[in-house]
């Protein structure tokens, strides 16, 4: 049984117990094309949540060779920032647009970047607007999955960057998604976020019937020179979640902000540096873990 279906299960129980009906009612599973949907979510900001959105598409764009769509779910923009020298057209579809639909559909907000096979949604500063017109809405938790039914047919990989928080927008990306991927950092605070979000994910179980594969926990901003204590975290996920950390951590580089800054993805920005084949890496275990 896996952590997630141990959470929801339990969940299911005490709901049986007390006697107290979820609020939801469970719903099939999303049409299937042949795309998966991968949400990148954390509820602690600050832990590289966006860095590894955006450079774990871009790596299985350039390095495995798949149509990729990268969708940027955070008001802040950041994906389209982080990548701005990559990006020379426009759409006058945003997320938000798209949400809001009568016939809700990504495929119009999806902008084709230099990266060869990497689409992205544009910066998005209404979706917080968005975000509350949408709770008034009769399936509302659905959107997102909706809106990708026909981007599940042109890409082979969707990537969610999710908001930093626990709102509608993060909600639907948990259920479109197949898999999920939790960036943590090797701190207190940051372990703590992550049994917030699997608590969530536990509830989703038992109130949804479904939720996604929890594909693995990822360690960022790793301070290699501080092995006390990235041990003594270390232990208290294994202790947790055992099996779930990926192989691959990523190290603290200055590279990936200097990147950032220049709107490329570290691959042009730095191919040499640690963050490069930090990402490269992890994209590998990715591609490993879904497409192989």
């Amino acid at each position: 049984m896996s952590v997630v279906s141990g959470i929801g299960q339990r969940l299911r129980q005490a709901i049986s117990d007390t006697g107290v009906i979820p609020a939801f009612s469970p719903f099939a599973q999303p049409t299937q094309g042949r795309g998966r949907v991968l949400a990148v979510a954390a509820q602690k900001g600050g832990v590289g949540k966006t860095t590894t959105a955006v450079h774990l598409a871009a790596a299985l764009a350039m390095n495995h060779g798949l149509r990729v769509l990268l969708v940027d779910l955070d008001n802040q923009g950041h994906v389209a920032s982080s990548l701005r020298a990559h990006v020379r057209t426009t759409s006058s579809v945003s997320v938000s647009n798209a949400l809001l639909a009568s016939e809700p559909d990504l495929l119009g907000a999806a902008l084709p970047t230099m990266i060869d096979g990497l689409h992205i949604t544009g910066a998005d500063k209404q979706l917080s607007s968005a975000e509350a017109q949408l709770a008034g809405r009769m399936g509302r938790e659905m959107l997102l999955m909706r809106a990708l039914r026909n981007a599940r047919v042109q890409y082979d990989a969707i990537v969610l960057d999710c908001p930093p928080n626990l709102g509608l927008l993060t909600v639907n990306a948990l259920l479109a998604a197949d898999h999920v991927l939790i960036p943590c950092d090797l701190s207190v605070l940051s372990l703590e976020g992550v049994d917030d979000l699997m608590r969530t994910l536990g509830n989703m179980e038992a109130m949804f019937g479904r939720s996604p594969r929890l594909l693995g926990l990822l360690h960022t901003r790793v301070d290699r020179r501080n092995q006390k204590q990235n041990a003594t975290i270390r232990r208290a996920v294994a202790e947790r979640y055992a099996g779930l950390p990926f192989q691959t951590e990523i190290g603290v580089n200055t590279a990936l902000p200097g990147a950032q800054l220049q709107g490329q993805s570290i691959f042009h920005a730095q191919p040499d540096s640690s963050g490069a084949r930090d990402y490269a890496a992890l994209a590998a275990e990715v591609h490993g873990k879904i497409f192989a």
